[in-house]
């Protein structure tokens, strides 16, 4: 984590909604600040670590199934053993004939 303004009101005010040090961590990637999901994200994008060691040791678990759902993607890779869905299409509908006036 580096120095910003939002770093100094939290470390000033104590964190809020929104402003979060893991939130200002991750809005900072740009100039250089990361999270620790972040990094396992990366690492895992690098084949430095598989799925399971990066989601066993995230500390936001759902950031990063997102990241490496996202990467899968990107790669072509499925990201889910679900398969032949299909809507209802006469989910809903009524099978009476009779009309309201």
């Amino acid at each position: 984590m580096g120095t910003n303004l939002r770093v100094k009101d939290s470390v000033l005010h104590g964190e809020s909604d929104g402003k979060t040090f893991y939130e200002i961590i991750e809005a900072g990637e740009p100039f250089g600040m990361q999270t620790f999901d972040q990094s396992i994200i990366k690492l895992f994008q690098e084949e430095m670590i598989d799925e399971d060691t990066a989601l066993a040791y995230a500390s936001h678990k759902s950031v990063a199934r997102r990241g490496i759902d996202d990467f899968k993607k990107i790669r072509g890779i499925r990201t889910s053993d679900i398969e032949e869905l299909a809507l209802d299409q006469e989910y809903g509908k009524t099978t009476s004939s009779r009309q309201f006036s």
